[in-house]
């Protein structure tokens, strides 16, 4: 019968607490009511927000790649994190993401990067519960951006299917 080590238990448990907690924050829903005087409004203005299927073709990507690390973790492949983290990071730089450009939706996506850059530090030490920190602190990245762009202000983009991108964006500007 093998045997686990406490370390081995450990990220075991670690990996359980951060799928349950990916899986929790991306199937609630979320209330939001921002106020188009408060600072957080003024960051949700989309210059130019890029097609649906552009945007859902690149989310798939940064799944997949995601998935790619979570099975890197769980192997302790450093190698393969390594090549995903650098693959993650190019998806963060493509162009139809840098059309979100609101200040909010850049400093998540800096947070991202940032995570990122560090679970692959780990991986390049081989630091196994460095990798595992980086994964769930990479979740938390990743959930804390859904959860902004589920906020009303920014899934309305979405939710008005008849007017074009433009009277989409004037909606989102606050009143002068």
């Amino acid at each position: 019968m093998p045997q686990f080590s406490a370390v081995g238990g450990f990220q075991a448990g670690i990996v359980a607490v951060m799928v349950a907690y990916a899986v929790i924050t991306l199937t609630q829903p979320i209330s939001v009511k921002a106020s188009s005087t408060s600072s957080e409004a003024a960051q949700d203005e989309i210059a130019a927000p890029p097609s649906k299927a552009a945007m859902d073709e690149l989310m798939r990507q940064k799944l997949s790649a995601t998935q790619g690390a979570l099975e890197a973790v769980m192997r302790e492949d450093f190698e393969q994190l390594h090549e995903v983290s650098l693959q993650m990071v190019a998806l963060s730089r493509k162009e139809v993401w840098e059309q979100m450009a609101s200040p909010r939706f850049v400093q998540d996506t800096a947070d991202f990067v940032a995570t990122v850059e560090f679970m692959d530090r780990m991986a390049e030490a081989r630091d196994t519960e460095g990798v595992t920190l980086g994964f769930v602190r990479l979740t938390m990245a990743c959930a804390d951006c859904h959860r902004h762009m589920r906020t009303p202000k920014i899934a309305e983009l979405e939710l008005l299917p008849g007017l074009s991108r433009q009277n989409q964006l004037a909606r989102l500007q606050p009143d002068l």
